[in-house]
């Protein structure tokens, strides 16, 4: 049990400045079965082809001390820059060790985007809790009318409240994420088809005579 343990390591996830996960190129070499110095060679053939651009965030240069104390070098690599440098190794050891780390930035992707979510949960429950009791009473009610197209003058008339106090609660909901924001180009092209109606043809009494002579 232990012989498995040593020759399958778990994957170990490290982050770059800005909290971004990356993984360690001499441990690619362990997993992958390969001697670091080829590893660092085909990085570095990596970096020649690459842009700065890409190459500065995604090849964290690092160090590391082997078994005899000294300090020598690596790379942090981000998921990106993983995926180009494993991409030509295809051997079954490979195969293997591509999927498990795969495995291991989807799982660390999932746990912060939940984090995120909670994170966002709790900040609309705290927002939430910030508005006067009284409008947390009728704001849901809003909500539904709301999502039904009634503009806040509507809404204020069938509350029994003025139009302001609607959209000032509109905005509060829409600041907790109750609401989604529309975007731009549909509001604009509302404004726009409103506009159009708006505008009716204007015909002289002569242009008209005129006509019906025709």
């Amino acid at each position: 049990m232990s012989t498995s343990k040593s020759l399958n390591p778990p994957v170990s996830i490290e982050f770059l400045p800005g909290e971004r996960p990356a993984v360690r190129s001499v441990e690619l070499a362990k997993h992958f079965g390969l001697q670091h110095k080829h590893v660092l060679r085909d990085i570095e053939g990596l970096r020649k082809k690459l842009p700065t651009a890409f190459t500065e965030p995604n090849f964290g240069p690092s160090e590391y001390q082997d078994p005899t104390g000294r300090t020598l070098p690596c790379y942090l690599l981000t998921r990106d820059a993983f995926t180009l440098l494993v991409m030509g190794w295809s051997s079954p050891r490979a195969i293997e060790w591509k999927l498990k780390y795969i495995q291991a930035f989807n799982a660390l992707e999932a746990a912060a985007l939940a984090n995120a979510r909670a994170e966002a949960l709790a900040e609309g429950a705290r927002a939430w809790l910030d508005l006067p009791a009284g409008t947390r009473a009728w704001l849901p009610q809003a909500l539904g009318y709301h999502a039904k197209g009634l503009n806040t003058e509507e809404i204020g008339k069938l509350l029994d409240l003025t139009g302001s106090a609607v959209a000032k609660a509109l905005q509060q909901a829409r600041a907790c994420g109750m609401i989604e924001a529309k975007p731009a180009s549909s509001r604009r092209r509302r404004q726009i088809g409103q506009g159009r109606r708006r505008k009716a043809p204007v015909i002289s009494q002569s242009g008209q005579d005129a006509r019906e002579a025709r």
